[in-house]
């Protein structure tokens, strides 16, 4: 288990030195003009690699560390890395144009990108919290903890489509709650 700890942290120690990278880049850029989404983005992108890498440590040096990990059961695991990867790489522009850039812009142009790359991750991620909750639960009355997660997964298949700046502002607004469910359970677990 100890090895594939040390792949996670390299897969996301790439992807938080994109996303690092990416910022400097347009942080130091003289022609950007800013916009509020496309930061909020990139943070919870940050958010979900630390929540992935927690969870991956105390997987590994918690009562299951001794468990040896089948290929099969690694694979899902490093689709979901190879995910944050990818959004760590789109959650800022890797150039800026001579011309300028605008992260308005850039965000509607890469929208739906994004939110799909998020929605593969968390519907991933939901699989797994689903069957394991499943396999966990003694009645159907415990399958009950999976519906917030799962209208929150909805939510962010809503985000691809989401244009207007409210339905934007909106959709941040909900899932700024995910990092507070996040800490809970890492907290109580």
């Amino acid at each position: 288990m100890q090895q594939a700890l040390v792949l996670a942290s390299v897969v996301l120690g790439v992807a938080i030195a994109f996303e690092l990278d990416h910022f400097n880049k347009v942080v130091r850029a003289k022609n950007v003009r800013w916009h509020w989404a496309q930061p909020l983005f990139a943070a919870f992108v940050l958010l979900a690699i630390l929540a992935f890498w927690w969870s991956a440590v105390i997987y590994t040096t918690g009562p299951d560390a001794d468990t040896e990990m089948s290929l099969g059961a690694f694979l899902p695991l490093m689709l979901q890395m190879i995910l944050l990867a990818l959004m760590a790489a789109v959650s800022f522009p890797d150039t800026i144009p001579e011309e300028g850039l605008d992260l308005a812009e850039y965000y509607q142009e890469n929208r739906v990108y994004q939110w799909s790359l998020f929605l593969a991750y968390f519907g991933l991620v939901h699989t797994a919290y689903v069957i394991a909750t499943a396999r966990a639960a003694t009645s159907i009355a415990d399958m009950w903890v999976v519906v917030p997660d799962t209208i929150m997964v909805g939510l962010f298949s809503l985000m691809i489509f989401a244009r207007k700046w409210w339905q934007v502002a909106l959709g941040f607004a909900v899932f700024s709650f995910i990092p507070v469910v996040w800490a809970t359970r890492l907290i109580l677990n």
